[in-house]
């Protein structure tokens, strides 16, 4: 069985989670606005769970848990930067929700 499609979509979800956690927390604050704040937000969960889909998709690889396809394994680690304009989304909705 190879676990590479689990990799890629997981930790977009998990982005999403972080990222409605950082709105529901913003929003106990008094501030006028959260979207730059959640861009930036965005931007970090983005740019670190990439990371982390190359450390996981990389270790599954050595593990024989992924199938190794070369410089197409690249294509199992970019899911987390796509889904930035969705945590930026989530953040500000889920702020505006909790206002």
């Amino acid at each position: 069985m190879d676990f590479s499609p689990i990799i890629a979509w997981s930790a977009p979800l998990v982005g999403i989670v972080f990222a409605g956690l950082f709105g529901a927390s913003r929003a106990k604050f008094d501030t006028k606005s959260i979207w730059g704040a959640a861009l930036l937000t965005a931007l970090g969960i983005g740019f670190t769970l990439m990371l982390v889909q190359v450390f996981l998709h990389s270790f599954c690889v050595e593990m024989k848990g992924c199938v190794n396809r070369g410089d197409v394994n690249m294509g199992y680690w970019f899911q987390s930067i796509f889904a930035i304009p969705i945590y930026w989304l989530v953040s500000v909705s889920v702020w505006q929700m909790k206002q």
